[in-house]
């Protein structure tokens, strides 16, 4: 199986398995992150960010920079204070709130939005298209790729992961759900496909992060509710929180799956005209 087809059928597999729980569970996932969309906000001018760091240094100040699936302006805000324009391409409402409000508190004035996913939207070229920890759900990788890559006048930018975020809570799937999780895609899959693609970016490798951690066990059990589609008191919600005695552990500042390790993170940049 080519690289490109392995990906879209494990994305598919990962969606198929979630719409079978959710649709027993009758859940409705209108705008999924609406209960965490105000843990995406930074502060715009943050110095202590490595991530931020590296990108900043592939914008120049007369740069149009395009940010798909942009949420709450994390990448986007701090760009603009870095460049000329920055658009930002996200179907959340939630996040484009947050966004919003964000730039209006830091005076950012320079930033545009299009609500939209990035399959649907219709938007300009810019010099710099930037796509940060977006890809790993997405179920037709290439044409999704494609188009980024036609809307950057100079320089594309994927940032990802190693695994997929929402590889922390995958233990818990199958003591509530009763079955393995299937986990969607990341980096190392990323790589594969760009390169069938005719596509060999640079790669720049980040330090571990620290896994996220929930800010309390109350939280952790409103996030995981969410994220693994069970409705308090649901049979699913009472092996939930038998799981999270066995699978959460406090730490300073909150609350941490147990064995979940740093986790690293990359840069794959590339030219258009180089492919």
């Amino acid at each position: 199986m080519s690289a490109i087809d392995a990906w879209n059928e494990r994305v598919l597999a990962h969606h198929r398995q979630s719409e079978g729980v959710m649709e027993s569970a009758g859940w409705s996932d209108d705008d999924f992150w609406q209960p965490y969309a105000r843990f995406f906000r930074l502060d715009p001018r943050r110095r202590d960010d490595p991530v931020l760091d590296v990108l900043l240094s592939m914008l120049d100040k007369s740069d149009a920079a395009l940010d798909v699936g942009g949420g709450a302006g994390r990448m986007a805000l701090p760009m603009a204070l870095n460049c000329e324009h920055v658009h930002v391409v996200e179907p959340s409402e939630s996040m484009l709130a947050q966004l919003h409000e964000s730039a209006a508190d830091a005076g950012i004035a320079n930033v545009s939005v299009t609500q939209a996913v990035w399959e649907d939207a219709e938007v300009e070229a810019a010099d710099v298209a930037l796509c940060a920890h977006v890809v790993y759900g997405v179920a037709n990788i290439e044409p999704f790729i494609r188009k980024l890559e036609a809307h950057a006048k100079s320089l594309v930018v994927l940032l990802a992961f190693v695994e997929s975020p929402m590889t922390r809570i995958s233990p818990f799937w199958e003591p509530v759900h009763g079955a393995a999780r299937i986990d969607m895609p990341a980096l190392p899959e990323l790589v594969n496909v760009l390169w069938q693609m005719g596509i060999y970016p640079d790669i720049q490798m980040l330090g571990p992060v620290s896994p996220d951690r929930f800010e309390d066990r109350d939280v952790a059990l409103t996030q995981l509710r969410n994220r693994l589609y069970v409705r308090a008191g649901a049979p699913q919600d009472k092996r939930l929180q038998a799981a999270m005695d066995e699978l959460l552990v406090d730490v300073d500042g909150g609350v941490i799956v147990k064995g979940i390790a740093p986790v690293r993170q990359g840069f794959l940049s590339w030219r258009p005209e180089q492919v």
